[in-house]
């Protein structure tokens, strides 16, 4: 009977068959990837909506870049949060693959499924504040001066 490498109980990821590759980079460079993406966006389309004379418009300019930025940024913030929810459920199916703490399981280097997962998790969700304070540059920030 040939061993399968797949159901060994011993591997270090045991749960690795749980989550796809392609699930745990969503939740750990989808977000990012949303929010340099919405930086680079608001960038060029503030640069180019604002780069004319703005002495006398200014109002004008402003509600324009508004009627832009404003559904980008929702827009980017409900992609970050689909990227947050594959790394949630990426975390619920593999957070029990090994037993002990996460101290433990760094130091034997066990758990690799879970530890993408978590940091999957982490990404996520910092870089959905980062959307939320980009978000909140527009009711703080002038956007054309």
């Amino acid at each position: 009977m040939a061993h399968d490498a797949r159901k060994d109980p011993f591997h270090p990821s045991p749960h690795r068959e749980e989550v796809g590759l392609t699930s745990l980079w969503i939740g750990i460079l989808g977000a990012p990837l949303i929010w340099m993406a919405l930086e680079m966006v608001s960038s060029a389309l503030t640069a180019s909506l604002c780069k004319t004379d703005t002495t006398s418009i200014a109002p004008q300019h402003t509600d324009t870049v508004w009627q832009y930025l404003l559904p980008i940024n929702l827009v980017a913030f409900l992609l970050a949060l689909i990227a947050a929810g594959v790394a949630i459920n990426n975390w619920r199916k593999v957070r029990h693959e090994r037993a002990g703490s996460a101290h433990d399981l760094l130091e034997i280097g066990e758990g690799r499924t879970r530890f993408l997962a978590m940091f999957g998790l982490l990404t996520s969700g910092g870089f959905l504040i980062a959307l939320i304070f980009s978000a909140l540059m527009l009711f703080l920030v002038p956007l054309c001066r």
